[in-house]
């Protein structure tokens, strides 16, 4: 530690951009600037604001000490002074500034060392619930990879949504990766469909499409009840959206609920768009795939009756990105 005098206070601030000090010492009157006026700029600074400040000072007036020590002085020694008890000050102040900087070094190390085990138990949570929602998925064995399509294709809407300002503020910061990941649930409550319904090779009746229609209730609930232990979830209150109401219609005519226009929330108005055209660009026992430019064709015509007319506008201008991810993505 080599002291670096300087003549005034705008060079002790030039100084200090140069080369930080361990700490300062300021007299209350100096050229230029006051002492007062130099620390308040070290205190305003965030680079410079932990730096110890004492003071060193003919000045006896209580008002003067307590100015000095409102724009942020660590200390205050009165001149006449012993040379060992500024020596002795001037250690304290540094020992305690290395305690700091050694303290916030610990608390970035220990913040560093939590983000790690958050992403660690979130990754395990995600994977345990994606493995749950694929195997509802292996019930049917047309649907192949069915859920990371859905996934994927909701997340290159909700993306292209957000670029073209079509998502109304506030948004989550998350949103789109939330969205992703609880794309994959949409039709977790297809598990409790009977097989005779999930897996019949044709239309269905007008009974069975009533049993099949309750796997969004079904579906919903089962996460709802998880969501009552962690109300604070974003992750599984969006879940709960997206498989309850991703089968809703923009003009109402959907279910469950016969919800209309906005009052659908826009994770599942997103993943009934990308869930509808990865169904139809797909093989089933009872049908060919559709062509991608048949199935963009349907989904424009369902625009403002099934479909909300900001998604479907912001899957045009994605639509040939959307046609090569899913040929990458067909099933083999």
């Amino acid at each position: 530690m080599t002291p670096r005098p300087v003549t005034s206070g705008r060079l002790a601030i030039e100084a200090a951009i140069a080369d930080p000090p361990d700490l300062i010492l300021l007299d209350l009157n100096m050229p230029q600037m006051s002492g007062v006026e130099v620390c308040r700029w070290f205190k305003q600074d965030e680079q410079f604001r932990g730096i110890p400040v004492i003071f060193i000072s003919g000045h006896q007036e209580i008002d003067e000490k307590v100015e000095a020590f409102r724009a942020g002085a660590a200390d205050y020694i009165a001149k006449p002074f012993q040379e060992e008890e500024v020596l002795a000050r001037i250690m304290t102040h540094l020992r305690i500034r290395r305690e700091n900087i050694g303290l916030v070094s610990h608390n970035v190390q220990l913040e560093q060392v939590i983000a790690q085990q958050v992403l660690a138990m979130t990754a395990s949570q995600l994977a345990t619930i994606f493995a749950l929602a694929k195997l509802a998925e292996t019930r049917d064995n047309d649907t192949g990879h069915h859920i990371e399509r859905v996934q994927t294709f909701s997340k290159m809407i909700a993306q292209r949504m957000l670029e073209t300002n079509l998502i109304p503020a506030p948004i989550p910061i998350d949103f789109v990766e939330t969205l992703y990941q609880t794309a994959a649930l949409h039709d977790i409550g297809k598990v409790g469909t009977p097989d005779a319904v999930l897996l019949k090779p044709g239309a269905l009746l007008e009974e069975e499409f009533r049993e099949m229609k309750k796997h969004c209730e079904l579906g919903a609930r089962t996460l709802a009840a998880v969501l009552k232990r962690f109300p604070d979830n974003q992750f599984l209150r969006m879940g709960v959206e997206v498989a309850r109401s991703h089968h809703e219609k923009w003009e109402g005519s959907g279910y469950p609920d016969s919800l209309h226009g906005r009052d659908i929330p826009l994770s599942a108005r997103i993943v009934a768009v990308a869930d509808f055209y990865d169904a139809l660009t797909s093989n089933r026992c009872y049908r060919k795939a559709f062509e991608h430019e048949r199935t963009i064709q349907m989904i424009t015509e369902g625009s403002g009756i099934h479909f909300d007319p900001d998604i479907v506008s912001a899957l045009w201008s994605i639509e040939g990105e959307l046609k090569r991810t899913r040929v990458a993505m067909s099933d083999r």
